[in-house]
């Protein structure tokens, strides 16, 4: 599977979006990584396709250097898996797979409901509902980036409602494997932006019961119909 790593619609949006007038290294870098990030959620470069660094440096316009940098950041995501003598591939997830960082996600933050401040303060609902609410007018696929950035920031503001300082660095260092729930909801086109905000909000409607109980179910729903 060494096809091209883009297709040219693909290459086109990428070097439009990698700006060249960014001067720091290492924000390129985080470009460069976000771009192909994206493309792997979408489907555009499928499970196993080999990721030359050569041909994504000439598609990107960009160094093999600042490529190779992006692409171990994504396989400590666990994006992309990297093999001695074979380089760099998009990994397969299977629905298992999927299924089961759900259930590591929804134990997490489970058990952080134990130990939260329930029901959150006004000043959290709000902020909770507030990112929720983001999501519903983003244009998905287009918008996915910013879809899981919103994401991440829910999850997070949701873990930080409970003291236990190891449970949120737990989560934290798992953070990054929250992309892979979206390749279900981008590749099977499952759910629209607006299904996303009320899945959300139905968490905050869990949390404000005063409940632990009801929002653990609500969590164990949430990722498991992912």
């Amino acid at each position: 599977m060494e096809s091209k790593a883009f297709s040219e619609q693909a290459k086109t949006t990428l070097a439009r979006t990698l700006a060249p007038r960014v001067a720091e290294r290492t924000t390129l870098v985080d470009q460069v990584a976000n771009r192909i990030r994206r493309e792997i959620i979408l489907g555009t470069l499928d499970p196993g396709r080999h990721l030359v660094e050569k041909r994504l440096a000439e598609d990107l316009s960009v160094s093999r250097g600042t490529v190779r940098e992006a692409l171990t950041r994504l396989a400590s995501t666990g994006l992309v898996e990297f093999s001695p003598g074979s380089g760099n591939r998009v990994r397969y997830f299977s629905d298992s797979d999927i299924a089961e960082i759900g259930e590591v996600f929804a134990a997490l933050e489970g058990r952080a409901a134990l130990h939260a401040v329930l029901p959150p303060s006004p000043a959290a609902e709000k902020e909770l509902r507030d990112i929720a609410e983001q999501m519903r007018g983003l244009r998905l696929p287009d918008d996915v980036e910013e879809l899981m950035r919103l994401d991440r920031e829910f999850h997070g503001t949701l873990m930080n409602q409970q003291p236990k300082t190891k449970l949120v660095e737990a989560w934290q260092s798992l953070e990054s494997l929250l992309a892979v729930m979206m390749v279900p909801i981008m590749r099977r086109g499952v759910g629209t932006s607006d299904s996303q905000a009320d899945r959300h909000l139905l968490l905050v409607d869990a949390a404000m019961t005063g409940e632990p109980e009801l929002l653990i179910k609500g969590l164990e729903q949430h990722y498991y119909q992912m």
